[in-house]
């Protein structure tokens, strides 16, 4: 991964090249994008999204497959390039993680507008295979899977960007990851009121517990390393995340620590 990195970091040739044949691989393409707005600013990230996007026209085009799925993955690419330019200016992941929330959301809603013949089409096609009846809840688990894919490829580049430039840094960046007291607790109050409202809106409600999802990773990895348990646990955590219910139990250990910042009392207790 250090020699992708670096070759990224070659020079713009090298990264628009990546970024175009990373298409074919997951987070390759966010990654890209993230790490060089990261290093190198909005503009020379908005060149290599430019090339990103390049065979995601192709697909739509081209492609036999449904022509939202490259919709879909242009607002990816799209979602990648914000989320690094808010970490980028800010250097804040409360910002960055709502944003890529919101980002998401809306590309999605706008993609939902601007091409209802080819999500309707979609839904058709999923709901052969999934029991899910309303195009909007099908729009708000790809906005779900494009936060996650951004933040995923961001936290990759900013590990790239670690690697080159700062040992060590993006690991004390990610276990000391905790939301502001009063985002975490907004966060927490929309998803929990999505789990008690009208269920047409449950999965809209329920992207408000993305943030807290990753700042609740980011509490078990320095855990384990501060109690030393082995990584062991982080492969049963990330394999338990999959089977449903441990994404519960992140959640709300990430609005626990963004209340009562557990590192600080775990410290304190060392």
């Amino acid at each position: 991964m250090r020699a992708l990195a670096e070759l990224v970091m070659r020079g713009r040739t090298q990264a628009c090249g990546v970024a175009f044949f990373g298409f074919l691989f997951p987070f390759v393409s966010s990654a890209v994008i993230g790490l060089v707005t990261l290093r190198k600013g909005f503009v020379e990230g908005s060149l290599v999204t430019l090339w990103s996007l390049l065979p995601v026209l192709l697909s739509y085009f081209f492609s036999q497959s449904n022509p939202f799925l490259a919709v879909v993955t242009g607002t990816l690419v799209l979602t990648s390039l914000v989320v690094a330019e808010v970490l980028r200016k800010t250097a804040n992941w409360d910002h960055t993680l709502v944003s890529g929330v919101v980002v998401s959301a809306g590309l999605s809603l706008l993609a939902g507008v601007l091409f209802p013949i080819h999500l309707g089409a979609f839904v058709e096609w999923v709901t052969e295979f999934f029991k899910i009846p309303a195009s909007g809840d099908v729009l708000a688990l790809l906005s779900m899977g494009v936060t996650v894919n951004a933040v995923c490829g961001l936290l990759i580049a900013r590990w790239w960007q670690s690697l080159l430039f700062n040992p060590n840094g993006f690991q004390k960046e990610f276990h000391s990851t905790r939301l502001d007291p009063k985002i975490g607790a907004g966060c927490f109050m929309m998803a929990l009121l999505g789990s008690f409202g009208d269920h047409s809106y449950l999965v809209w409600f329920q992207l408000a517990s993305l943030p807290l999802l990753f700042c609740g990773v980011g509490f078990v990895h320095y855990a384990v390393k501060k109690l030393s348990l082995g990584k062991v646990w982080l492969g049963l955590m990330y394999i338990s995340i999959f089977l449903g219910p441990m994404t519960v139990v992140l959640v709300g250990l990430g609005m626990v620590d963004s209340v009562l910042d557990l590192r600080t009392r775990m410290a304190k207790r060392s």
